[in-house]
């Protein structure tokens, strides 16, 4: 284990960690905070995900990342010998949306998302699992999203780009405490803040992960997960959505999508707050009255069926 590049790029992320706490705005996400701090390493990851905590409007907020990025950078490279960052550029931007760090080959990518920020619960602190203490021979604690934005994020990511180590981790997810009430709210308010048209998330058509799973995933587990039980896990996932949701939750949905959202369906105060979800519905306003009434129609078909 200790020979393989997951490994090199794994240990790397760990020493980069513990700077980011200098920087409370930030709280970790996705594969890191899921597999290093609420399961016991069943796999490892290499990347560090970042949410924005405050709610200040989007200027504000962006210049807020930028700087912190670059003081971030400059920490690194004091306190960790050999590396080598690289600033990457957002796209037809010129502000900084994520560090490439480089020790002797071995890269790690620090990104926040600026786009989804702020939480639907509140962030926790919590201290790398027994088995990565053990492996890497030291213990680091962090700022994470809660256990429910975590998951409200993975499925949501699941969905959208049909990664195999999303559905690991899903898998993992199902066979411990399962889509919980509070998993499923937190679901509901990255699904109507995602870029993509939230119809193509719920109705995904399922890909071909073979490829991807030997390429890009393939002795990143630790737990023995086959290929089959992540294609089973993807399958059931897309398939059992819509009888997962409850009725108020549907008829949330379409409202929001009919830009007339009833915040009181939702069953959580404040997401009418977050920048994601504003941004969500000044853009379904944007929208030509044909295409938003073929939007709408076709969610509820979907919801409806």
């Amino acid at each position: 284990m200790k020979d393989t590049i997951y490994y090199k790029q794994a240990n790397l992320l760990l020493s980069i960690l513990p700077l980011i706490n200098r920087f409370p705005h930030f709280a970790l996400k996705g594969g890191t905070a899921i597999n290093f701090f609420v399961r016991n390493l069943p796999r490892l990851s290499v990347d560090i995900d970042l949410t924005y905590l405050l709610l200040h409007e989007r200027e504000t907020a962006l210049a807020d990342i930028m700087e912190s990025l670059q003081a971030l950078s400059v920490l690194i490279s004091k306190r960790i010998p050999n590396v080598r960052i690289t600033m990457k550029k957002a796209e037809r931007e010129k502000r900084i949306s994520a560090l490439i760090i480089n020790q002797k080959g071995i890269t790690v990518k620090v990104e926040p998302n600026v786009v989804m920020r702020g939480t639907v619960f509140k962030p926790e602190k919590r201290t790398h699992c027994p088995s990565a203490q053990q492996l890497f021979e030291r213990s680091v604690t962090s700022a994470m999203l809660s256990k429910a934005d975590l998951y409200g994020g993975k499925i949501c990511a699941a969905l959208d780009r049909q990664h195999p180590r999303d559905f690991f981790d899903i898998y993992l997810l199902k066979q411990n405490e399962g889509f919980t009430e509070k998993i499923r709210k937190a679901f509901i308010v990255y699904l109507i803040s995602h870029p993509r048209p939230m119809i193509e998330l719920l109705d995904a058509n399922p890909r071909d992960i073979k490829q991807v799973y030997e390429k890009e995933f393939r002795g990143m587990s630790i737990q023995n997960v086959g290929l089959n039980d992540l294609v089973k896990t993807q399958r059931e996932l897309i398939r059992g959505l819509n009888s997962w949701l409850t009725d108020r939750e549907r008829q949330f949905m379409l409202s929001v999508k009919k830009t007339e959202p009833d915040w009181n369906l939702s069953g959580i105060k404040g997401i009418e707050k977050l920048p994601a979800v504003q941004w969500k519905l000044l853009n379904l306003r944007k929208m030509s009255k044909a295409k938003h009434r073929a939007a709408i129609e076709k969610l509820q078909h979907y919801l409806e069926s």
